[in-house]
């Protein structure tokens, strides 16, 4: 880890070459504690934000500064210096930073270990700043029990850092959450299937979404076949293990008439149903290897594949579920996706695909 923090700033350093011995405590400070505070109000956040990008003057925009910048420990700065081209709605930034706020924690001690990192690259002279002047700093800091750091003027002039801190997996589908915003914008209701290889992320992902947005998510988990569906013939079929006449019947159908619906979620291993009442809202995220079956597919406004290699997806599986569902997995479940895949062609027929 120390190691990581080590290369983050002589990145950063070698990026944003006007930074000061602040500039550099306030990176090492968001690399540990992210925006450094939970977001109280939401609104009032938003508020600040409008009015962060509403000051923004075309000079302030460089083609030079990316969208995102790595700051380690599974955080970027998100720039809003560069955003005007992209569809992304403001709120859906907010919603990345107080996101991040919830879900980041850090602590004085390992802060501590990384500020330890800055005074001895100094001493290396791998930084333009004496080491008295990095203990000043981190002394005058400690006094007030570590607050939150803000940019030296030299860094403001030089650069006008206008940026929020959000989790690195959020630019990893930023493009994802962009096309979002923009079906949101122009369309009623909007449906999103999230297709692809066990192991590979879907439900994550699905959750993910859902910490951004209000929303509904359903789980073709909940529609594998029933018993007395499962004949050789359709489980010979490409994607026809599950239940896809009755998910279209109980889901896509409900969702067109904008009225509060149930449907029967059905638990394999048990071999039960259990009825779940279910709200109308704009955005359905359908998560799930099969639910970009033909069947289906064109009831969607966007569809997502996520693809692993199968080292990772054994590996992955294998934390999950252990070594006895890994061997089902491998054996029955994995085959009978790549057969759906493959004959189908999924991933051809998919709006966006990542590789995890």
């Amino acid at each position: 880890m120390l190691k990581r923090i080590e290369e983050v700033i002589i990145n950063h350093f070698n990026k944003y070459p006007q930074m000061m011995v602040q500039d550099m405590i306030k990176l090492i400070y968001q690399n540990e504690f992210a925006s450094g505070h939970l977001i109280r109000n939401v609104s009032e956040s938003l508020h600040r934000l409008h009015t962060e990008v509403e000051g923004i003057t075309v000079s302030d925009y460089d083609v030079n500064i990316s969208l995102f910048d790595e700051i380690g420990n599974g955080l970027v700065r998100l720039n809003l210096n560069s955003i005007k081209d992209y569809q992304i709605e403001l709120e859906t930034i907010n919603s990345f930073f107080v996101l991040t706020s919830k879900a980041f924690k850090g602590t004085i001690d390992s802060f501590e270990r990384k500020l330890k990192v800055l005074r001895q690259l100094c001493e290396e002279g791998k930084l333009p700043f004496t080491v008295y002047e990095v203990d000043e700093n981190i002394q005058d800091l400690k006094a007030q029990n570590y607050p939150p750091v803000s940019h030296s003027d030299v860094y403001r002039r030089a650069y006008n850092p206008s940026y929020r801190v959000v989790l690195a997996e959020l630019r990893t589908f930023f493009k994802l959450f962009s096309s979002i915003d923009s079906l949101l914008r122009t369309k009623e209701t909007v449906n999103i299937a999230i297709d692809g290889n066990s192991g590979a992320g879907k439900s994550t992902l699905a959750e993910l979404i859902g910490n951004v947005y209000d929303c509904n998510i359903f789980h073709m988990d909940d529609y594998f076949l029933t018993p007395v569906l499962r004949t050789p013939e359709r489980l010979n079929e490409p994607g026809g293990n599950v239940d896809y006449v009755r998910f279209r019947s109980e889901i896509l159908d409900k969702i067109k008439n904008g009225e509060t619906f149930r449907y029967l979620k059905y638990n394999c291993s048990k071999e039960t149903f259990e009825e779940v009442a279910v709200l109308p809202k704009k955005l359905n995220i359908i998560e799930g290897c099969y639910s970009m079956h033909p069947y289906l597919i064109n009831d969607y406004d966007l569809t997502v594949f996520l693809q692993i290699d199968k080292a990772k997806q054994r590996k992955r599986i294998m934390e999950r579920n252990g070594a006895i569902m890994l061997e089902r997995f491998v054996n029955e479940w994995i085959p009978l996706e790549d057969k759906y895949f493959e004959e189908l062609m999924i991933p051809e027929k998919s709006d966006l695909i990542y590789k995890i």
